[in-house]
């Protein structure tokens, strides 16, 4: 399986998504579109314009917004990236910002949500249709999962809603049955996380003990959450293939 993987931000790495790609035999091509608060010097990949030369798409995190688009010209070209491989019947994952440009690129609306963000490892609670994903079907009830964004999304029309938290209501989705978006971040390392407390503090102008003491002990809850992850990129390499007419579960197939 050939793997596209596109990076928004060269601080939010494909981590344990790409690692478990490349465990399963996978081909795997990450190009960097946006160095987002990385090194602003890096060389920048481009954003293919159609599906052919990939079996399927990973779209990651990053910290423009979706109705950046003027400042952000890739974001147009990732959301007709997202269409191409969707209308191809090839599986779809993006992640935070990823999963916002998949709700953009079917119509539904994606806003900032004031001044206040979501941080930390929380719980996601898995709504009855999860019950039956191809991926999430036994997913741990409340399993905490990092989380790091200031906006929010909308549920397409036709997609199904797959898990949902207080306040930040939409957290993940289903379109068709291989186009998935998680608001969550499946894909962090421990590396990527103590990298991503270190700024925490400096935004909260707090010191790094006070993220730490607020995450916890890290292994108790990034081992569950790589495990998961784990789990759920094997069974979206699985969707690699066509879906017979008859066993589409819902519209924008």
């Amino acid at each position: 399986m050939r793997i596209l993987f596109l990076v928004n931000d060269t601080m939010s790495p494909p981590g344990v998504l790409l690692d478990e790609a490349r465990a399963q035999g996978a081909d795997c091509e990450v190009r960097v579109i946006h160095y987002g608060f990385g090194d602003p010097s890096r060389p920048l990949d481009e954003v293919p314009e159609g599906h052919h030369a990939h079996d399927g798409l990973v779209i990651m995190g990053g910290p423009m917004g979706v109705y950046e688009a003027d400042k952000y010209p890739f974001i147009d070209k990732t959301k007709s990236l997202i269409r191409s491989f969707h209308g191809a019947e090839k599986p779809v994952m993006g992640v935070c910002l990823g999963s916002q440009l998949v709700a953009s690129a079917f119509g539904a609306d994606v806003y900032k949500m004031g001044d206040t963000d979501e941080f930390g490892f929380l719980p996601q609670t898995w709504l009855d249709a999860a019950k039956e994903d191809a991926l999430l079907h036994d997913a741990e009830p409340e399993l905490p999962i990092v989380q790091w964004h200031q906006d929010i999304f909308e549920i397409p029309a036709g997609a199904v809603q797959l898990s949902t938290r207080p306040v930040w209501t939409n957290q993940s989705f289903r379109i068709g049955d291989k186009t998935y978006a998680f608001q969550f971040h499946l894909e962090l390392t421990r590396e990527t996380l103590e990298e991503w407390m270190a700024q925490r503090a400096i935004h909260e102008g707090v010191a790094l003990t006070e993220i730490e003491a607020a995450i916890g002990p890290i292994e108790d809850v990034l081992n569950p959450q790589q495990d998961f992850a784990r789990r759920v990129m094997a069974r979206w390499m699985g969707l690699q293939g066509p879906t017979p007419a008859f066993l589409r579960s819902s519209p924008g197939s």
